[in-house]
């Protein structure tokens, strides 16, 4: 699918922010509205975060397809059903509020629509893919297939656009709410990591079709993310988050080294996307 995003201009005005000049850093401060602005965006991204690692499995989405080319192959069952999500979060990401400029709201709701229609197609094509084979029946099989070859690539493509689309608001409207914490830049930059790695591992579960030119980006996004990480200075007498920071940046570092051998092989196994995995927003 070769959606293009709409220009999100809105994106300064979700959240204001006051600069700072000169060597001494000013005190910033937000004006109650401001405030509750951020807070509801964190609160959308947070919901869209859980539903989002739901919505669409990629292990159960490859599954289906190496069923499906299969065909009779193996040993058939009657039915199978999309996995289960929450149906008042999908109502709250699917209607976006006056927090978000108009351009944001309009590629939210988009996105989220061609998801869960997406969604709800490619379980029905696996089912009546299913009835077909138990009827002994060929023609349109291979119809069946190749439209949920290009309804995975959907899925996946919609679930980066909202990722993409949510990131940079989310880092601002943080910025806002941790003004007053120390270790704020520490923890922006362990969201801003967890969700490149999580795209990452979106990507590379495109089984059968591949978008290397894209995950190769993600992947010096990522090596970009680390490297500024790592020049954080410590904070003095939060000895205990700094050192829950130092253990993400380890972690961040062996995904990294994973996904470069993965990358040298060339090809898709599923142990390596079991690995991969394990990281990402599962981390944070």
């Amino acid at each position: 699918m070769g959606k293009k995003l709409l220009v999100l201009g809105a994106f300064v005005s979700v959240v204001m922010f006051v600069s700072c000049t000169g060597s001494k850093k000013e005190a910033v401060t937000y004006t109650p509205e401001e405030i509750a602005n951020a807070g509801q965006v964190v609160k959308y991204y947070d919901t869209s975060l859980a539903l989002l690692k739901n919505v669409v499995k990629e292990r159960d989405v490859n599954a289906v397809l190496g069923y499906m080319e299969q065909q009779s192959k193996v040993q058939m069952f009657s039915h199978i059903m999309s996995p289960v999500i929450s149906k008042k979060d999908s109502a709250a990401v699917i209607q976006p509020g006056d927090y978000f400029g108009d351009d944001v709201r309009q590629n939210l709701i988009q996105n989220y629509t061609e998801l869960f229609q997406s969604r709800g197609q490619f379980y029905a094509n696996f089912n009546k893919y299913l009835s077909l084979l138990k009827e002994k029946k060929t023609e349109g099989i291979a119809d069946l297939l190749n439209d949920n070859y290009e309804l995975s690539v959907e899925m996946s493509e919609c679930k980066q656009n909202i990722f993409d689309i949510l990131s940079p608001i989310a880092a601002q409207a943080q910025q806002v709410l941790l003004v007053e914490n120390p270790v704020k830049e520490q923890i922006i930059a362990m969201k801003k990591m967890s969700l490149t790695m999580q795209s990452i591992i979106n990507l590379y579960a495109r089984k059968h079709v591949e978008d290397k030119a894209r995950l190769d980006l993600k992947i010096v996004e990522l090596r970009l993310q680390l490297d500024a990480a790592e020049k954080l200075p410590a904070i003095k007498e939060h000895e205990e988050q700094t050192e829950k920071f130092k253990d993400f940046l380890s972690k961040t570092e062996e995904f990294m080294k994973i996904v470069q051998d993965i990358r040298q092989k060339n090809s898709y196994a599923d142990e390596d996307f079991e690995t991969i995995s394990s990281y990402g927003l599962s981390i944070i």
